[in-house]
């Protein structure tokens, strides 16, 4: 496997997993420390738990942080289009078919 599908694949795989997700979508509406993050799970994971997976994001590139006094508050990474994101919930959300892949089976 090349380096860029394993990054895409690493990329997705992140997405899948429901923890991760949650912490993407968290940060998504705004920069957030770990203790931020730690309460919109309701406690349902420990902040070590959260950090671990923050750190694995962090190793790919899909969140970078940055100090502020005594914690880090963590922000989505500029290196990816988030629109993917963005559009996967929307699917959920809005009935409405996509009109650029519309255009696209009716152009094939």
């Amino acid at each position: 496997m090349n380096k860029i599908n394993k990054q895409v694949l690493e990329f997705f795989s992140s997405l899948s997993d429901e923890t991760r997700l949650k912490i993407i979508l968290s940060i998504w509406k705004g920069p957030k420390t770990v203790t931020n993050i730690h309460k919109s799970f309701e406690k349902k994971l420990t902040l070590s738990a959260i950090s671990h997976q923050l750190k694995l994001m962090e190793k790919q590139h899909i969140v970078y942080p940055i100090k502020k006094g005594r914690e880090k508050e963590y922000h989505l990474s500029n290196q990816f289009c988030w629109c993917i994101l963005e559009d996967a919930m929307k699917k959920w959300t809005q009935r409405e078919p996509c009109p650029n892949c519309t255009e696209i089976k009716r152009s094939q």
